[in-house]
């Protein structure tokens, strides 16, 4: 009869031979590398972490709504009245263009007005006096909404909002806004404010997503004609101990903010499963 100490040492060979196989599968050869040396010195401690977070798995309804987003946003330029630009893109940016036409849904739009803005507490005063001067809807995308005194500001001013009968709708990472989500979307919602927590961590429930998978996306669209995207969450510029956060927001008016809404309403669909083609025509809503 064959020893633990031998049966470890088979096993860990096999493990070895079975995930020099499969690791290198749809991964870059830097990515594969660094598995197979893990993998490699430690047989079984590596696979069990290369099961928890090797693949980006996401549940199988996720995927299938992936694909109907994924037709549905093919179709929104026309949906919209919507036309790739009709000037010719600037040679210096060429390149880029075609990158972002082929990774995302949309082509490169004409007539879109932009406003960098690079001041960390300027560009969060110009995103609340939007919100506060909004007519029709709020709607935000974040991965930090943070229960601190900018959170709090942000809160107030999406109470005002919604006490006004704006529409209000806020997207937040379950675990970036964890605190928010926990703390203050009660309050919200009371005031009538819609509030989803993405990718909600359900450990051992059906539809779970890993933990490292997050919503990293910084969105704001007010009325359906402002947009706010960049670096910046909604959060002291002081939260990280000893250093101080620099962003840059880019404040944009034209086709692009619809760009902008169908992303973020592609992602309450993703928690919701609620059409997004029925609130395509109305991005004021």
């Amino acid at each position: 009869m064959l020893s633990f100490s031998t049966l470890y040492f088979i096993t860990e060979w096999l493990v070895r031979i079975a995930m020099l196989v499969y690791v290198p599968q749809r991964r870059t050869p830097a990515s594969a590398r660094a598995w197979l040396l893990l993998i490699f010195f430690l047989p079984w401690p590596g696979v069990l972490l290369y099961a928890l977070i090797g693949r980006a798995y996401l549940p199988r309804r996720r995927l299938e709504q992936q694909i109907r987003l994924a037709e549905l946003m093919q179709s929104l330029p026309k949906l919209l009245g919507h036309y790739p630009a009709q000037q010719p893109v600037h040679r210096e940016i060429v390149e880029a263009a075609r990158l972002a036409s082929r990774l995302g849904s949309f082509e490169v739009a004409a007539n879109n007005g932009i406003e960098l803005l690079d001041g960390y507490q300027a560009s969060l005063d110009r995103l609340l006096h939007d919100i506060d001067a909004a007519q029709h809807s709020v709607h935000l995308l974040y991965y930090i909404f943070a229960d601190d005194v900018t959170g709090k500001r942000a809160v107030e001013a999406i109470e005002r909002a919604a006490h006004r009968g704006v529409i209000c709708r806020m997207l937040l990472d379950s675990v970036g806004s964890r605190r928010t989500l926990k703390l203050l979307a009660p309050r919200l919602r009371t005031a009538g404010v819609e509030v989803i927590g993405l990718l909600p961590l359900r450990i051992l429930r059906p539809g779970r997503v890993r933990l490292d998978l997050r919503n990293h996306r910084k969105i704001a669209v007010i009325d359906g004609q402002i947009g706010y995207v960049g670096s910046q969450n909604i959060v002291d510029c002081d939260a990280n101990r000893g250093m101080l956060n620099e962003e840059l927001v880019a404040r944009v008016v034209g086709p692009v903010v619809h760009q902008l809404q169908a992303l973020l309403l592609a992602d309450r669909y993703q928690e919701t499963a609620e059409s997004v083609a029925a609130k395509l025509n109305v991005f004021d809503r």
